[in-house]
């Protein structure tokens, strides 16, 4: 029962890898690399100026507004992952992935000072993902597992705006994630159910509650800002331990509270565009649990500071091209020594899978082209960072990632 326990604890990595490699949840969504809708995916993530009609509604609400009688959008981006993570005596072992996400919108105009709006982002279950040989340290002695993970998720936004005058608006949305995980973990090169070292199925949903604002000063300057309320997730499901019984597991995630502010300035034909955004993960350092026996209460978050620049040129009247650069620190430490792991104080570090751990930059490029009833987005971004972690953590190792994703957004109008 001991052993089973010790090796439990280190199975918390799993968690994160299923985020990760499946990119379902709402976390991975909206924060790594997938965004909600072209105009944020290619322009770094730039969010709170740039968005509109039902993509406002998972941004910034208040932009719901611009938008025409009726909208329709959707999108879809190509998404290719190279994550690597090379630990000193062992084969590097990673998750190559490519991925079709996409995300559909309506937006509904009823008068010139109101709009109402949904964005609807389906991940549904598809063929699990495995990773094989991948080093953990359990309990102080490095073993190979092989994972088996499949997820899905639904997330779906609601929300309205309305100006309050000529030159402001505000705006208020909900945004609702329902994901459901299934894992296996195995000794390497086994394929045994019955034998697994774990096997855990869980599901939960949340609410996040978004307010936006935008104001227009002047002729030539746009600011907007929204706050993102945080959330504990809970999930409940079943998990089979190796040597023990079924049993009932509980987890926990966290989502942090988000508080962006952006603005931008039209020189002409030129526009050059800005957003900060601050993240407040580590309100959520004892709100992350893996519902495993032995496994840290606390995680070592850290409030992070995101910092998007770029600028966009006017090619005619109905149509732009845009550049920008947007730096995502890490939003996690190392966390607890190896050598006092097993104190119940013990706070849990860097995790296989865990994308957002990575410091990273983003490069991105977007064209637009404005008709009467159609508009149409096409984009690229490229993403890279790495990370490397003391020999005397339990995460250890370096963590490099690369990420190119390649797609359209369009919107069609009625009336």
């Amino acid at each position: 029962m001991y052993r089973n326990s010790v090796r439990s604890s280190a199975v918390v990595f799993l968690l994160s890898l299923v985020t990760a490699s499946f990119f379902y949840s709402s976390q991975a969504v909206g924060q790594s690399f997938l965004f909600p809708g072209a105009s944020v995916t290619y322009e770094s993530g730039l969010s709170q100026t740039n968005t509109r009609g039902a993509v406002a509604i998972s941004n910034n609400p208040a932009n719901s507004v611009i938008t025409r009688g009726i909208e329709l959008y959707g999108d879809m981006t190509i998404l290719n992952v190279d994550y690597k993570y090379s630990r000193t005596g062992y084969d590097p072992v990673g998750i190559k992935l490519t991925a079709p996400p996409v995300n559909f919108g309506v937006s509904f105009k009823p008068n010139p000072k109101m709009a109402l709006g949904a964005f609807v982002t389906p991940r549904p279950s598809s063929q699990a993902q495995v990773v094989k040989n991948v080093p953990q340290d359990l309990g102080g002695e490095i073993t190979l597992v092989d994972v088996e993970a499949k997820q899905g998720a639904f997330i779906t936004g609601f929300g309205l705006g309305f100006k309050v005058n000529n030159s402001t608006a505000l705006g208020i949305s909900a945004i609702e994630t329902a994901e459901d995980t299934q894992i296996i973990v195995r000794n390497a090169g086994t394929t045994d159910d019955k034998n697994a070292l774990l096997g855990m199925r869980f599901i939960g949903s949340f609410f996040q509650v978004i307010a936006g604002f935008r104001h227009i000063p002047t002729q030539r300057l746009t600011i907007a800002g929204s706050y993102k309320t945080s959330v504990q997730k809970e999930y409940s499901g079943k998990l089979i331990l190796k040597g023990d019984q079924d049993d009932t597991v509980k987890k926990k995630g966290f989502a942090p509270a988000i508080l962006s502010v952006g603005a931008e300035y039209r020189l002409g034909v030129p526009t050059i565009f800005g957003e900060l955004r601050r993240e407040f993960w580590s309100a959520g350092a004892s709100s992350s649990a893996s519902g495993l026996p032995g496994a840290p209460s606390r995680t070592a978050f850290n409030d992070t500071l995101i910092l998007i620049a770029g600028g966009r040129f006017k090619l005619g009247d109905d149509r732009l091209v845009s550049a920008s650069i947007g730096f995502y620190p890490a939003n996690v430490g190392d966390g607890t020594p190896t050598s006092t792991t097993a104190n119940p104080d013990a706070v849990g570090g860097v995790q296989f899978g865990e994308f957002d751990g990575i410091t990273r930059t983003m490069f991105s490029g977007s064209y637009r082209y404005s008709m009467k009833k159609l508009d149409i987005m096409g984009g690229f971004n490229f993403i890279s960072g790495s990370r490397t972690v003391p020999e005397n953590y339990p995460g250890a190792g370096r963590y490099d990632l690369t990420v190119f994703s390649l797609g359209a957004g369009v919107s069609k109008y009625f009336r």
